[in-house]
C-alpha cells in the first residue's frame, strides 16, 4: 500500500515542520532482492578485510603493512621525518607449541596482538607478519631516540606473563629496529629491522631475557 501527502515532525524546539512525504511498500520480490544485495554487500566487506587483515589476530597483514608504509613514507618525506620499523618475534613460541598444542600457541599470538593493539598510537600499524613475528611500523619519527623509547615500551608490555588456560606462560620477545629517510626501499627496511631483530635473538639465548638490538641496522636505508 503506497502513501502520498504531508507530515508533521516536531522540532527540538516544540515546532511542528510540515514535510511531504511518499512511501511505497516493498512487494516481496523487491524485500528479497534487497535482503540480497544486504548480503553480498557484507560479503564483500568481509571479503576485503580478509584480504588485508591476519585471520588469527585481526591484525593488519603484509598487503595492508606495505599500502601504509608508502603512505608513511610520502608523509614523512614532506615531513623531513623518517619512518621506522619494530620487528618482533617471540623467542619461546615453538616450545608453547610443542608444550601446550597449537591452541595454546594460537590464544599466545591473539594475547600478543591484543597487547600491541592496545599500545600503539594512532598513525602507528602493528602488522602480524607471519608465524610468531609481528611488526610495528612508527611513521613521522623524528630521530633514533623515540623509536628506543618505543621499542623499550613494547618489550616491558609484552614481557609480563600471558594466561593461557590455567597456566601463566612467559615468553621472550626480541626486537630489531631500522629507519628510512628520503628513500623508498621498503624491502629494504624489512630487512634491516629483520636483521637486527636476529642480533637481539642471538642475545637473548645468552642472556634467557628480552633484548633489542642496537645494531647498524639504525642506518636510513
Amino acid at each position: 500500500m503506497d502513501f502520498q501527502g504531508d507530515v508533521y515532525e516536531e522540532s527540538l524546539h516544540q515546532t511542528l515542520h510540515q514535510m511531504q512525504c511518499q512511501m511505497h511498500a516493498l512487494t516481496d520480490d523487491n524485500l528479497r532482492l534487497k535482503r540480497k544485495l544486504m548480503r553480498l554487500s557484507k560479503q564483500a566487506a568481509r571479503a576485503r578485510h580478509l584480504a588485508y587483515h591476519d585471520a588469527l589476530t585481526g591484525l593488519p597483514n603484509r598487503s595492508l603493512l606495505w599500502n601504509r608504509m608508502k603512505q608513511a613514507h610520502q608523509q614523512a618525506v614532506r615531513d623531513k621525518k623518517q619512518v621506522a620499523l619494530l620487528f618482533l618475534d617471540l623467542d619461546d613460541f615453538k616450545f608453547v607449541n610443542d608444550r601446550f598444542g597449537h591452541a595454546a600457541g594460537d590464544h599466545l599470538l591473539k594475547q600478543v596482538a591484543k597487547r600491541l593493539t592496545s599500545s600503539i598510537r594512532g598513525g602507528d600499524t602493528a602488522c602480524r607478519y607471519g608465524g610468531d613475528e609481528f611488526i610495528v611500523m612508527l611513521p613521522s619519527v623524528v630521530d633514533e631516540h623515540s623509536v628506543f623509547a618505543a621499542a623499550n615500551k613494547l618489550r616491558e608490555l609484552l614481557t609480563p606473563p600471558y594466561s593461557i588456560g590455567d597456566r601463566l606462560i612467559a615468553v621472550n620477545v626480541s626486537i630489531g629496529l631500522a629507519l628510512c629517510g628520503a628513500q623508498d626501499n621498503y624491502e629494504e627496511l624489512i630487512k634491516q629491522a629483520d636483521l637486527a631483530m636476529y642480533n637481539a635473538k642471538a642475545r637473548n639465548h645468552d642472556s634467557n631475557s628480552s633484548a633489542i638490538s642496537d645494531e647498524s641496522a639504525l642506518s636510513p636505508c
